[in-house]
């Protein structure tokens, strides 16, 4: 059969290669079928290449903030080619009750297996619970060669500060930490690993075929099997692939003083760590297993050797007060993490944080494409502080970080780029 497989896109959306389509078109090709990703993000167009393609079944993977696009597409689909649609991912797998109503089946979790024995029983209705692949080395290499690579290449992932080309790996899936606002905290697939030989396989393709300077690894954290995390630093010094730089995400309790200088002469140049708050009272309501002093212990040890510290912190959380919010700007003071991600609070579905504010969140019809993470317009959790309050808190202290985060010359050359941008955050800071 043809398969055509749906990267809905949006003008926010950023540039990150969807690897989770190019695994399962590999898997769908060792069955025998033909596929090709339409890429709305790398600027295809759906029609003409479903006018092209022809497809038998046309499957749509998507995100919360690309719900709307992508049921726009289905609903087109099946209005005018009369194929079957498909339809999984994070959003899906969230709410296929919702997602149901916009197509024939929808597959909740990882799809590559399900996907291929709904093909060939020709079982294409209905809500399928997918089992996960429980040894990810068996799976095939993802279907690079579909994906515009180029474009994902050119854009320059930021390592360090620098852009550079760079495409992603992904080298495990899962988290073993149930934080209530990530979707991880009721995923019931175990944690599985890519081995540490696989890993070098698609470094060195990607090293070999699309000449990258930068790996990005889109694990959730890079370093829960520390064993595994050090024999991939390892077979990176041995192979001379160490000259590409990357950067990884950790849980501070996964930074190892003695693995830091490894994980240095490996290539890594960037260890981003989700702090989330300065306040002991926040980390513990969220479930981050983590201790504030620990976690300042954690940000020196990355930066005495020598690698750059990437602080990621969410604003808004149920509860916080001014004097919470006090203590994170303190901790990011003291932390001196080289770049500081503050995200606003977005219960997005899937997650407990979500459950908690369903009700609320259905009754105001909030457009799904707003869901970025970053709007705080979109909901507020947070009842603590009246809400134009936490606006302008939030608004203010990221105006302040912007400060810390770039140089004077960066921030000039942003500015230059995107001075509506720059009014917006100057306005924010005077304030």
């Amino acid at each position: 059969m043809k398969i055509a497989l749906i990267n809905p896109g949006s003008p926010r959306a950023l540039r990150k290669e969807n690897l989770g389509l190019a695994y399962l078109s590999a898997v769908l090709k060792n069955n025998g079928h033909k596929t090709l990703i339409i890429d709305e993000i790398a600027r295809q167009n759906v029609a003409g290449c479903l006018d092209e393609f022809k497809p038998d079944v046309a499957a749509i993977s998507f995100m919360t903030m690309f719900a709307a696009r992508a049921y726009a597409i289905a609903d087109d689909i099946r209005r005018r080619r009369g194929i079957p649609v498909v339809m999984g991912g994070a959003h899906p797998t969230a709410l296929p009750a919702e997602a149901i109503e916009h197509c024939d089946v929808v597959f909740r979790g990882e799809a590559e297996h399900a996907f291929a024995e709904a093909l060939s029983r020709g079982c294409m209705e209905g809500v399928i619970d997918c089992v996960p692949p429980d040894n990810l080395d068996a799976l095939p290499l993802p279907d690079r060669a579909a994906l515009d690579l180029e474009f994902y290449a050119r854009g320059g992932e930021e390592l360090a500060g620098l852009s550079c080309r760079t495409l992603g790996v992904i080298t495990s899936r899962g988290c073993p930490y149930r934080c209530v606002f990530c979707a991880n905290a009721m995923r019931q697939a175990a944690l599985r690993f890519h081995s540490p030989e696989r890993v070098i396989e698609e470094i060195r393709y990607l090293a070999d075929r699309h000449a990258v300077a930068g790996v990005a690894f889109y694990d959730e954290l890079m370093a829960t099997d520390l064993d595994r995390f050090q024999a991939i630093c390892e077979a990176l010094v041995a192979t001379g692939l160490n000259r590409l730089r990357w950067e990884c995400q950790m849980h501070p309790r996964t930074v190892r003083p003695d693995l830091l200088p490894l994980m240095k002469r490996a290539g890594c140049v960037q260890v981003g760590i989700g702090f989330e708050s300065g306040s002991q009272r926040i980390l513990d309501a969220i479930r981050k297993n983590t201790v504030v002093e620990e976690n300042l212990a954690v940000a020196r040890l990355v930066r005495e050797a020598g690698l750059r510290l990437r602080g990621c912190f969410v604003f808004g959380m149920p509860g916080e007060t001014p004097e919470d919010i006090a203590a994170t700007e303190k901790f990011m003071r003291d932390a001196r993490p080289d770049f500081a991600s503050i995200h606003f609070l977005t219960p997005f579905p899937g997650t407990p944080i979500y459950d908690a504010n369903a009700d609320r969140i259905r009754a105001m019809n909030i457009p799904w494409d707003t869901f970025t993470a970053g709007d705080p317009d979109t909901f507020m959790c947070n009842e603590a502080i009246p809400r134009e309050e936490q606006k302008r808190l939030y608004e203010s202290l990221c105006a302040r970080q912007a400060f810390r985060n770039y140089s004077w010359f960066g921030m000039i050359r942003r500015a230059f780029r995107n001075p509506r941008h720059a009014l917006h955050v100057a306005g924010k800071l005077i304030r």
